[in-house]
């Protein structure tokens, strides 16, 4: 069978993106889409039309301008990193005799555009008693994160994300069962693509969850451990978590490069 992008014909339109036809950021998913298969390519129209469309630059220019008055409020109030260290220091210390809330924070923050690596580090500090303990933490939060998000954006989600993107024409294929594998791993591999953006992404794709959860805590686990275990040496004076933490942190990174490198390599076709 073959998958297209279904467009109105009246309001289709041949989108120039500076003659590579490329958008930004998405070298990873076009090579991705020339080995697997046309579903995947009928995604990266998709996400052509969202990225050329003016009401996604309206969003992404309100984002940016918001971070911008943030950051200059930040400074005008006379934030300066001696305030953030004692802040941190407060919060440490907050969570040290409430640790159910970290685990909560750990399972219902990495929903939204929150950093995850702080939150990491602070499951280190506050368990640093027991290191091995504060990991199987960190792993189980991140597990559960992950769960509800998919289901999250795979059933009400999608529906929503449907219906606004009507509004431009597009309604989205769905992804063959053959290429769940490949795009669990282009998202998870993706440099700079935040943590909860690739969540909602592939639970509206609707990849398979067993892979998606396997894969996903294959990809990402390694290196929340190292920092918990850096998190927990930091915290004790302890320097053999904190190197043990750098190390996993280290080989981590190796090994996702390797992999995408990989994942990424373009397929040659065979001339006939």
């Amino acid at each position: 069978m073959e998958w297209r992008l279904f467009c109105s014909r009246r309001n289709e339109q041949k989108v120039n993106l500076g003659g590579s036809g490329r958008v930004p950021g998405a070298l990873g998913l076009e090579l991705l889409c020339g080995a697997g298969g046309a579903g995947c390519r009928a995604l990266m129209d998709v996400l052509r039309k969202i990225a050329t469309d003016r009401r996604f630059h309206r969003m992404v220019g309100i984002g940016v301008l918001s971070l911008a008055g943030l950051v200059l409020w930040a400074w005008r109030s006379g934030i300066d990193l001696a305030t953030l260290k004692d802040a941190w220091r407060g919060v440490e210390a907050f969570l040290r005799v409430r640790p159910w809330l970290l685990f909560a924070g750990l399972v219902l923050l990495p929903a939204f555009p929150v950093p995850v690596s702080p939150l990491f580090f602070l499951v280190g500090t506050v368990w640093s008693e027991r290191p091995l303990v504060a990991c199987g933490i960190c792993l189980l939060g991140m597990g559960l994160n992950m769960a509800w998000t998919y289901w999250l954006a795979a059933r009400p989600g999608r529906g929503l994300v449907e219906r606004l993107l009507a509004r431009m024409n597009v309604r989205v294929p769905e992804l063959p069962q053959n290429n769940h594998v490949q795009m669990i791993l282009i998202l998870r591999l993706t440099p700079g693509m935040p943590f909860f953006i690739q969540n909602y992404v592939l639970g509206f794709l609707r990849v398979g969850f067993l892979p998606y959860v396997g894969i996903s805590m294959a990809c990402s686990g390694l290196v929340a451990c190292g920092v918990v275990l850096s998190g927990a040496g930091v915290s004790d004076g302890n320097l053999v978590p904190v190197m043990t933490g750098a190390g996993l942190i280290v080989l981590g990174v190796v090994v996702l490069q390797v992999v995408r490198k990989k994942v990424l390599k373009p397929r040659t076709v065979a001339k006939p």
